[in-house]
């Protein structure tokens, strides 16, 4: 088992920190993004969908004899799941640091949490079935706006949300910055993108997000998605607890901190994937 000891705070002594010693960790983005459930309990959630009503032209003095079965059919599962992280601060640990060490634990563990959310809601965006943009190949301006044709055909409502990984913005912000005679169309939208490194409503999505959370492979790649929220699905089932644990023989606090919840495509076709080249730019 790994402790914090006092020794790992030997070269700390003369030194003030502030909260920048913390690791740096992303704010939860994904769940105000997604449709949000909570229940008690850890079964199963069967998520179903309505059969698609159609309509149809008649006759006068018709007797409409073709009525549709409106039933229900499964659109997804989604598995509940337990998460934890654990700080074992020694008394000594306690007594030496000048800085309040149980909080600090404390704040980092519920961040390591709401990260963990965070990394298992954009790991969905792989499962979308339709996709658009390349592996090994610098996102575009026209890889998002096909991504918004596909999602206008397949019917899918407002809001429409983007979210890139931030090599990838910088691969669309390059191309908005860049002169060149077509894309003199974007007057007012490039210029807030060269101005604040950021758009919000542009392109017919409702607003546009980063997230060093998304995953790069081992081939540079990565994989945001453009999505409704009813596509994605949270389904909280344990609110982030910590309880602190006394181990009197060991004369040190154990700091424990668990999530319950589950995560998943709730509706495939309100989705769309966005593979990208994410090599770090120079």
């Amino acid at each position: 088992m790994a402790y914090t000891t006092q020794s790992d705070l030997n070269s700390l002594f003369n030194t003030i920190f502030e909260d920048s010693m913390f690791v740096a960790r992303e704010n939860n983005l994904m769940t105000a993004l997604v449709t949000n459930y909570s229940a008690r309990g850890w079964m199963n959630r069967v998520i179903p969908v309505y059969a698609q009503v159609t309509a149809e032209a008649v006759a006068e003095a018709e007797d409409y004899a073709n009525p549709t079965t409106f039933t229900k059919s499964t659109s997804a599962t989604l598995t509940p799941s337990e998460v934890m992280a654990q700080v074992v601060l020694t008394d000594r640990r306690i007594e030496t640091d000048p800085e309040d060490a149980r909080r600090d634990a404390s704040l980092e563990l519920g961040n390591a949490v709401a990260t963990k959310i965070d990394v298992d809601l954009v790991g969905t965006f792989s499962s979308f079935t339709t996709g658009v943009g390349t592996a090994n190949t610098a996102l575009t301006i026209d890889n998002i706006a096909a991504g918004i044709s596909l999602l206008r055909n397949a019917l899918a409502p407002n809001p429409l949300y983007v979210v890139l990984h931030p090599y990838g913005w910088h691969d669309i912000w390059d191309l908005l910055g860049t002169p060149a005679s077509n894309l003199a169309w974007q007057g007012d939208i490039a210029n807030e993108a060269l101005r604040s490194f950021f758009v919000g409503r542009w392109l017919g999505a409702s607003a546009w997000f980063t997230s060093a959370n998304i995953t790069v492979d081992g081939s540079d790649d990565a994989i945001g998605a453009l999505f409704n929220p009813q596509s994605i699905a949270f389904d909280s089932r344990k609110a982030p607890l910590l309880e602190p644990e006394r181990d009197a023989s060991l004369r040190a606090w154990e700091l424990n901190m668990s999530a319950g919840y589950a995560v998943g495509i709730r509706r495939d076709g309100f989705g769309v994937k966005i593979t990208h080249d994410a090599t770090a730019p120079s």
